[in-house]
């Protein structure tokens, strides 16, 4: 599998994990929950790295629903743990907690999730997998090249504003260790995106490339910025 091809995957699965974890968060907060995760863009990299992962170990057993759950249940609780371990690190903030959860681990993993992501595996491996697989496969090579190209210039483009702002912030760990920080921090980051928008500026002069690569992308990620800003001051 070439390395597009495989990033071509991983967004679309970080978007529908996106998607998912509004619907999600939104259900248990009784009210529409929007700012999940920390970057600009609408997707979520766990999903699309737990889909990855279950895509490659999981196919083969595609007629054992026993073992598909059982096993995405296991996969699936381990990468939140491990992200949920790493990102509280490295920037001193939980992303999510599950504590106020009945049968959590450390408030990283909390058993109802682990049952959604054994569930989750189920459908990934017996409907989404064979959707997405007809797609790719009607879809032109170049054609898909092209539009992975464009999503990676786009995702790592927000993954460099949205890491060197949580750098500026310089996040206090007593203060956003303690809670499900994700609305918090992604506020902060708006905030200083409103400020200091010259940020993409500064991504593209570290990537010199990406303007002439595609100048539409940048325009593109301009006008989401901006659109931040104008939600911001309504």
């Amino acid at each position: 599998m070439q390395f597009l091809d495989l990033f071509f995957r991983f967004i679309l699965y970080s978007i529908l994990g996106y998607f998912m974890e509004i619907l999600y968060c939104s259900i248990m907060n009784k009210k529409i929950t929007l700012n999940r995760g920390f970057f600009l863009g609408p997707y979520l990299p766990i999903y699309g790295i737990c889909c990855i992962v279950m895509s490659f170990i999981l196919n083969r057993y595609s007629n054992d629903i026993f073992a598909l759950f059982t096993m995405s249940f296991l996969i699936c609780s381990i990468i939140e743990y491990i992200t949920s371990y790493l990102l509280e690190k490295i920037f001193k903030v939980r992303w999510w907690d599950y504590r106020k959860m009945k049968f959590n681990l450390n408030g990283r993993v909390c058993l109802l999730n682990s049952i959604l992501f054994g569930v989750g595996g189920v459908g990934l491996i017996t409907l989404i997998n064979p959707i997405v697989n007809g797609i790719i496969f009607y879809m032109p090579n170049m054609l898909e090249s092209i539009i992975s190209f464009t999503l990676l210039i786009v995702f790592i483009t927000d993954l460099s504003i949205t890491i060197k702002t949580l750098v500026d912030i310089k996040i206090s760990s007593l203060k956003y260790t303690d809670h499900d920080a994700t609305e918090e921090i992604k506020e902060k980051i708006r905030l200083k995106l409103e400020k200091h928008s010259f940020f993409v500026s500064k991504v593209l002069n570290a990537f010199p490339k990406l303007s002439g690569i595609n100048s539409s992308i940048v325009a593109d990620f301009r006008n989401r910025v901006n659109e931040f800003r104008k939600e911001r001051r309504r």
